[in-house]
């Protein structure tokens, strides 16, 4: 299972881009990116999930976590998805309800 992420800014918003396959043995390296950056005085951090190309429960687990972490710091958390499957499996779990989930930065 091949698993990256790459930092990048989309005007002056940190972007995290997940490439691969987000599974418990990568869990660890994406929640401590989210929690370093929650610290920062960033007010929105967007995570890119366009090259992610699987989810299991413990990387959902970790999506919700960020999130409600962002939310008592009156942070943002928004995810940047255009793929079917993560779609589909976002709204079968109703995270679709509770989650900013764009299609395209410029939605921002």
């Amino acid at each position: 299972m091949t698993f990256k992420l790459k930092m990048k800014k989309y005007k002056s918003i940190p972007v995290v881009k997940i490439i691969g396959d987000m599974a418990s043995q990568n869990i660890t390296i994406l929640s401590k990116k989210l929690e370093a950056l929650s610290q920062s005085n960033h007010d929105i951090i967007v995570v890119d999930l366009n090259e992610t190309t699987y989810i299991d429960s413990h990387g959902l687990g970790v999506m919700v976590y960020a999130w409600k972490m962002m939310e008592k710091k009156n942070k943002r958390l928004i995810f940047l998805n255009s793929q079917e499957f993560l779609r589909s499996m976002f709204e079968g779990t109703n995270l679709d309800q509770v989650l900013t989930i764009v299609d395209d930065l410029e939605k921002l």
